[in-house]
């Protein structure tokens, strides 16, 4: 059986797709299957890996007799479910659809090696429905002023669905991005996070490089080809954490 992983987070420009695109490039190169599924109506994923957001997608997850499409992004064993503007009406339909959402992940799951969810930044049914059907959750987050909030949060979010419905799901921890050891504000707001949840920081945190962006433009992972030292510390620091989130997770090269 494979895994299910919700990145999240209550707050936009954190870095969830460039988290979800290195998750999802990583676990291929490591011979593993994968389906990415975009539940933002953004299509920032969808965008990333070149897949038009069509008429149907993920919104159909939640709806009886509808089909989302899975578009291949390299053979039958990387694919993507994109979002479509029907995950913005998703808040109106009544809580049962996510019995049927979580019955058709836990589908995908006994296919693909890891099933990754992109999410909005948002506290609504779109980030619930991910939460409730998944086995793990990780959340990349920028230490500045406002980030506390949306800390708090997504944990309290995270316990209530442990306690009311899901008590599998297990939170890998906090991503930090575009970290800069020598700013001391982020330095202050990274002792809160630990306060607030001990234990609960990936260990290796990404450095806020050009190289991240610069390789989201060209739709490709940081380590693909690094141009320069930079990119080449950049891609080190991405690979120590798609590592350890994979480590985390129990998941194991199949090459």
């Amino acid at each position: 059986m494979g895994k299910i992983l919700t990145v999240a987070i209550h707050k936009g420009g954190t870095g969830k797709t460039t988290l979800v695109s290195h998750l999802a490039l990583y676990a291929r190169s490591k011979k593993l299957s994968v389906l990415i599924i975009d539940m933002d109506a953004q299509g920032n994923i969808s965008a990333f890996f070149n897949v038009e957001s069509p008429t149907a997608g993920a919104s159909a997850l939640f709806l009886e007799g509808q089909e989302a499409p899975m578009h291949s992004i390299d053979g039958e064993n990387f694919k993507l479910i994109p979002a479509d503007n029907g995950l913005l009406g998703i808040e109106r339909l009544p809580f049962e659809s996510v019995q049927l959402y979580r019955q058709r992940l836990r589908s995908f799951a006994a296919t693909f090696d890891l099933v990754i969810l992109d999410t909005p930044p948002s506290m609504g049914f779109s980030m619930l429905a991910p939460l409730i059907a998944s086995d793990f959750a990780v959340a990349p987050v920028i230490p500045d002023a406002y980030s506390i909030r949306g800390v708090k949060s997504l944990y309290a979010k995270i316990k209530a669905v442990r306690s009311k419905y899901n008590p599998s799901l297990k939170f890998l921890g906090l991503v930090l991005n575009r970290w800069n050891s020598r700013n001391s504000q982020q330095v202050e707001m990274v002792k809160k996070f630990q306060e607030l949840l001990p234990g609960q920081l990936i260990a290796n945190p990404l450095a806020d490089r050009s190289a991240i962006a610069n390789a989201a433009y060209d739709s490709k992972a940081v380590w693909d080809k690094p141009n320069g030292g930079a990119a080449r510390v950049a891609a080190v620091e991405m690979l120590e954490v798609m590592a350890e989130i994979m480590e985390k997770m129990g998941m194991r090269n199949k090459g």
